[in-house]
């Protein structure tokens, strides 16, 4: 009984990890390129650049662009915002380099969502 215990345990743990820790070069559709690192897990995952900008891809467009919080069908989400990383609008860039507040995200929101899909994804394998 220990040893199917402890195998169960063992499955579960390697299903679920943290993303890789370390910075990461990301490439555009266009051939250039930026460095971030990988947050989340498989449940609910984002890009964070140097300054704590929060990118998603898209996979429409094939680039990475610097996320937003959308409610869609009655949740929020993180999803793209159509502006490139690195083509920050030069009339929103504050005096630090980081991108304007409209675009900016809450880091307890992205917890809310991590959490609302993690319950999500639990419900639906028990079902």
């Amino acid at each position: 009984m220990i040893k199917l215990i402890l195998f169960v345990c063992m499955i579960t743990w390697t299903y679920s990890a943290p993303a890789f820790k370390g910075s990461i070069k990301f490439k555009q559709n266009d051939g250039s390129t930026f460095s971030g690192r990988l947050k989340g897990d498989e449940w609910f995952n984002w890009i964070e650049d140097k300054h704590g900008d929060i990118i998603k891809y898209n996979k429409k467009s094939k680039n990475y662009e610097y996320g937003v919080i959308k409610e869609i069908n009655g949740t929020l989400d993180l999803v793209p915002s159509s502006i490139k990383v690195g083509n920050k609008p030069k009339q929103s860039i504050s005096a630090d380099g980081t991108i304007p507040n409209v675009l900016k995200i809450d880091k307890e929101v992205l917890r809310q969502i991590w959490k609302q899909k993690k319950e999500k994804a639990l419900k639906y394998k028990k079902d």
